[in-house]
């Protein structure tokens, strides 16, 4: 399995979502590595940390270690062990006291130039409601609306409802434009999760539930009737890929399940995990998943967080 934290979350969530006992556990160790290895600024971590995380190298993100959050409030949900709370606690004050931000609050990828990237949705803004939700602290909330306000100011493409893949604030322009899969699925998912931890009186709950609504339409009319979905949403020549179609399968399974989304969308999200199981090859791996960096040209291969999205897919057809 990849060392990277993101890859880690994901495959993390994934192993939680199995309740499972021995895939708990592994998520747990996880879980457990990650504290360990949890800088001093307060970011998470999977193996030694990483010179770049103490600023030797300007230009890694500020956004992938939350993804292991989720897993390490989970296990405080779980356990009620004040260690998992305070290192979720410092992770977070890192994001909301230390970031960098664009100019109207959202959280920038990396610790160089300043702007946006939509895998983020997914990294920091259901970790922030957990948060707030267990917590108590409100603000988390706001910041998570804060966060998914600027991606869609200044990533969603009016045109056709889809997220674009990164923004820099300065210059403006966008160094990956294009309309990628698994980025609007970061995003789909991401504002899924975030939604349901929500109060739906804060005052913030209409406008993402809108955004999630808006970006579940538009990609609803590009399924492709084999089920999946393009690795370039716009581009019919692109292939086929499995993790976004498998993002999309567990969005729309879950907001049906909820009363979010329509019965279409269940149905939509059954014909995807149906075409997905297909590509499962005898070791359990999931094939035709567009590896990082993931524009236009990225290869398709196998990655844990394949194998993550398709058990959170799996556990919302059951």
């Amino acid at each position: 399995m990849e060392n990277e934290d993101w890859r880690k979350g994901v495959a993390l969530n994934g192993l939680l979502s199995t309740e499972r006992e021995e895939y708990i556990q592994e998520a747990r160790r996880i879980v457990n590595r990650a504290i360990e290895t949890q800088t001093d600024e307060g970011k998470f971590n999977y193996d030694d940390p990483k010179p770049w995380m103490y600023g030797e190298d300007p230009y890694r993100a500020q956004c992938e270690p939350a993804t292991l959050g989720h897993g390490v409030l989970e296990f405080y949900d779980r356990t009620g062990e004040d260690r998992y709370l305070e290192a979720a606690r410092r992770q977070y004050e890192y994001l909301r006291d230390d970031a960098q931000r664009t100019e109207d609050g959202g959280i920038a990828y990396s610790t160089g130039p300043v702007g946006l990237w939509v895998d983020s949705v997914y990294m920091i803004c259901p970790f922030f409601a957990r948060y707030a939700d267990l917590t108590g602290d409100e603000e988390a909330y706001d910041e998570a609306v804060t966060h998914i306000e600027s991606q869609v100011r200044h990533l969603q493409d009016p045109h056709t409802g889809l997220f674009r893949h990164e923004w820099r604030e300065t210059p403006n322009t966008y160094p990956e434009s294009s309309l990628w899969a698994r980025g609007n699925g970061w995003a789909l998912a991401g504002i899924l999760d975030t939604l349901l931890l929500m109060p739906d009186d804060h005052d913030g709950y209409e406008t993402v539930a809108g955004v999630f609504h808006g970006l579940a339409e538009a990609l609803l009319e590009r399924q492709e009737g084999n089920g999946y979905w393009h690795h370039i949403l716009d581009y019919r020549e692109s292939s086929l890929e499995t993790s976004a179609t498998l993002q999309y399968s567990y969005a729309f399974a879950r907001g049906s399940k909820v009363g979010l989304l329509d019965d279409e969308y269940a149905e939509a999200a059954e014909r995807a995990f149906e075409v997905c199981k297909n590509v499962v090859d005898k070791d359990g791996k999931v094939r035709r998943v567009a590896v990082p960096p993931g524009g236009p040209d990225a290869p398709l291969g196998v990655t844990s967080y394949g194998n993550g999205w398709f058990l959170m897919a799996a556990d919302q057809q059951r």
